[in-house]
């Protein structure tokens, strides 16, 4: 599976995503590394499902799930989709990141037993439960 972070995530967050999933099957890469941090969402979007890949999106833009335009391409896609929570804007990144790697396996698992496309919120408390988000 390849890891999309959108352009409203830290390159920090993919990297260090990144960092952890090394020896595995895992691609991770920021909008940036794939030259799409300037375009629309919509086009990004457009652009992922046209690869053919498997791709798990990560993204701090709740606007996903409530502008029609990027809701329909995000459905029509079929990507499935981690929200990180608000509180993440206001978190530390050291912590934002750690925890993006001690939830992975959650994400993982959660993730695997539901079908694309979906949006789920990741929140910055470790102990609170991985939720499905309508989409």
């Amino acid at each position: 599976m390849k890891v999309y972070f959108d352009n409203c995530t830290s390159p920090v967050m993919a990297s260090t995503l990144g960092g952890y999933l090394l020896r595995t099957p895992h691609e991770v890469y920021h909008a940036r590394d794939l030259g799409l941090h300037k375009k629309p969402d919509v086009e990004w979007i457009e652009h992922l499902s046209a690869t053919g890949e498997d791709w798990l999106i990560i993204s701090g833009d709740g606007r996903i799930r409530k502008n029609p335009a990027e809701r329909t391409a995000y459905r029509r896609a079929k990507l499935k989709g981690v929200l990180l929570a608000p509180a993440y804007q206001k978190t530390p990144m050291g912590k934002c990141c750690g925890n993006i790697v001690a939830r992975w396996d959650d994400v993982l698992d959660f993730t695997s037993k539901i079908a694309a496309p979906y949006l789920v919120e990741l929140s910055i408390n470790q102990s609170s439960k991985i939720k499905i988000l309508p989409l």
